[in-house]
């Protein structure tokens, strides 16, 4: 009887682990057939994508509308979201990518789905990179290449390693970049890959050791790798001769640069979906020709790259750009186009070494060629001290390199011994463990060394340069009394003038609002209601230089306390002065002029709106002037965004958008922002 029990039991377990297996299947399991099928699509997706990328992308929409597994269809999804990275459209990988990561939460886990999410993981990490933004690239990298150490397709670990490593070498981390390569060719090696497998890591070497200016070395890499050429994809190509190039740039053989330049061009040219690459390659052609007299050619390259980057706002290469035409310009012997890109371009955060080391060659040609030889000299001692900069940390870079490569190699030894049972060498490894210990402790002495040196280095240079700004400020406090004593005078002798009443209160008004101006002026910030009382006062000594028709209004949101709000001094005042003077002046019909503040985020956000001519920097007008007020704002709030490192005020100068002609200025300034230099 109980035998019985137990048979009926164990069939009613049965019966609910098949339905539970249908039910999971019709949910969430992939089935064989949909597997294979999904197989095969990727496959002849990876074979077309570069040659047709719209093909490519219906024949998945096409599979997306056919399959019913929920994970088959977000495996479909990622790799459609894969395709947008041949086109540049990096919102569009990333939407569907979103999409993928949201139904990870709730799927199962499984070796196929882990290498559905590393290659989700490993795309977002090269969309970072391609928008310049290197450490959450190699977050992106790191846990790709989790998930596919937990997946099945784990001959792909060695391209993550390289894209891991590629992202270091973007950071200018050259140890950890020499690591990963080095990690990729031993993990070619252990999981019996072809020699094909191994070229991205050796053209990746060859950078690295251009990096570190072993060019020697760099070569032997290269060369290894060009033995594969006809063998690789138009991306790896293209990889191989730009950096190529890139080695003959620094070795200063810039003929031989651009013989790689000119044939990587080629290739990408072939391929219209390579957008991004095409500019890339265009910004190194522009420089070659710059350096090699060969001008046209280069107006052209720049020209066309800056357009590009522009509009994808990739700040560090529009910087770059920027920073060429002012040589190209030079070169061409227009002063007052360099004048212009000079005061055009402004910095953009973290820039790489390289790159301030020719802004600052250039900017030292343009001194020398303007009559100004203190500022070029200036310019050329700050190169002077980078290239000592830059010199020390390849010193330290190179030793942090060879301790990495050589602790590598200590591991792969230590198994080669633990394999053998050798106790003899066993012995002989640990003591070379202890001096390599020993080493490293040195190392980071020294290192520690270095790191108080150069701190302390820099605070004493903060602290100077603070001091200066300091002695410039009071020198020129002293230089503003005898204008306080001209005010004196004046006022005096207006109050003994006997003519117009209106008159009279005029000059009066003028006088009091020079003398709020030299006030304000000789404050760093001031309360917002200060600022705008000053701005109200200057408002009314201009309408009847305006007309009648002008309609200024200042609105201020309700439960701000404009008396305790610290802001920048003539941060307001300039705008309405630009606005007034350039905008409204001589219009005809209406004059509208509003000035609002309001709450935003954690700070203010004021708004300067015109509805005169527009905002026309490159257009000369009767009514225009040096910009003297905007340069000294930008200076100003440059200085102060240096000081603050997590809130900055932002500065925007723009056309209306609301379909009427004028001009806009936005500031946004934040509540706990110090003024404290």
């Amino acid at each position: 009887m109980n035998r019985r029990a137990t048979m009926k039991l164990f069939g009613l377990l049965g019966l609910l682990m098949l339905l539970s297996c249908g039910y999971t299947n019709k949910h969430h399991s992939k089935s064989l057939c949909e597997l294979t099928f999904v197989d095969s699509l990727e496959t002849r997706v990876q074979d077309s994508l570069f040659a047709n990328v719209l093909y490519s992308r219906s024949q998945i929409r096409e599979a997306l509308v056919q399959v019913q597994d929920s994970q088959v269809y977000y495996r479909l999804l990622a790799l459609y979201g894969k395709t947008f990275f041949v086109s540049s459209d990096f919102d569009s990988i990333l939407y569907y990518h979103r999409q993928v990561k949201e139904f990870a939460r709730k799927a199962n886990d499984c070796p196929q789905w882990n290498d559905v999410l590393s290659d989700v993981y490993n795309m977002a990490g090269n969309v970072w990179m391609q928008l310049n933004r290197p450490d959450s690239a190699i977050i992106g990298y790191k846990q790709a290449y989790q998930y596919r150490l937990k997946g099945n397709r784990l001959h792909i670990l060695p391209d993550i390693c390289i894209n891991t490593a590629d992202a270091y070498l973007h950071r200018g981390d050259l140890a950890h970049t020499a690591s990963y390569y080095r990690r990729a060719l031993f993990l070619c090696d252990s999981l019996n890959l072809s020699e094909h497998a191994k070229f991205p890591v050796y053209y990746g070497l060859g950078q690295t050791y251009m990096e570190l200016r072993d060019f020697e070395l760099s070569n032997h890499y290269y060369d290894l790798a060009g033995q594969f050429f006809d063998e690789m994809n138009v991306g790896e190509k293209w990889t191989y001769l730009n950096n190529r190039g890139n080695h003959y740039y620094y070795k200063k053989d810039y003929r031989e640069a651009l013989k790689y330049m000119r044939r990587a061009n080629e290739l990408v040219s072939a391929h219209s979906q390579m957008v991004f690459e095409q500019n890339f390659v265009k910004v190194n052609l522009g420089e070659l020709y710059v350096l090699t007299d060969n001008l046209d050619s280069a107006q052209i390259c720049l020209d066309e790259s800056y357009r590009f980057f522009s509009k994808i706002q990739h700040n560090s290469a529009v910087h770059y750009i920027e920073t060429q035409m002012i040589e190209l310009a030079l070169k061409k012997g227009n002063i007052a186009q360099a004048q212009k890109m000079i005061a055009r371009t402004a910095p953009v955060g973290h820039l790489d070494a390289n790159m301030l080391t020719i802004r600052n060659q250039y900017l030292q040609h343009y001194f020398e060629r303007t009559g100004d030889y203190r500022r070029a000299y200036e310019y050329l001692k700050r190169n002077g001290h980078l290239d000592d900069s830059i010199r020390s940390e390849r010193v330290q870079m190179r030793v942090a390199e060879l301790d990495m490569r050589y602790q590598q190699d200590t591991i792969v030894l230590r198994k080669e011994i633990q394999i053998q049972q050798q106790a003899g060498e066993m012995r002989v490894l640990k003591l070379s463990v202890y001096i390599w210990v020993l080493v490293c402790l040195l190392l980071i002495a020294g290192t520690v060394v270095i790191i108080w040196y150069m701190r302390k280095k820099r605070e004493f240079l903060r602290e100077r340069f603070f001091q200066q700004i300091n002695r410039v400020r009071m020198e020129n406090l002293r230089s503003r009394i005898s204008p306080h004593f001209t005010f004196n005078v004046l006022g005096r002798e207006i109050n003994q003038f006997n003519g117009s009443e209106d008159v009279k209160q005029n000059l009066m008004g003028l006088v009091k609002y020079l003398r709020r101006s030299l006030e304000l002026t000789e404050k760093l910030s001031v309360p917002l209601q200060d600022e705008l009382d000053f701005v109200r006062s200057y408002i009314d000594l201009e309408k009847g230089r305006v007309g009648e028709d002008f309609t200024p209004t200042v609105t201020v949101e309700d439960g701000l306390d404009a008396t305790r709000i610290m802001i920048p001094s003539m941060i307001v005042q300039i705008p309405v002065e630009n606005a007034i003077k350039h905008g409204l002046a001589g219009k005809d019909g209406a004059k509208e002029l509003a000035i609002s503040v309001s709450r935003q985020e954690n700070g203010i956000r004021i708004t300067v709106t015109d509805n005169g001519r527009g905002y026309l920097p490159q257009v000369a007008s009767a009514t225009r002037g040096t910009g003297t007020g905007l340069k000294v704002l930008y200076q100003t709030i440059q200085l102060l965004n240096t000081k603050n490192k997590s809130d900055k005020i932002r500065f925007d100068i723009t056309n209306r958008n609301d379909g009427q002609t004028g001009t806009q200025v936005s500031v946004y300034i934040p509540f706990r922002f110090s003024y404290d230099l």
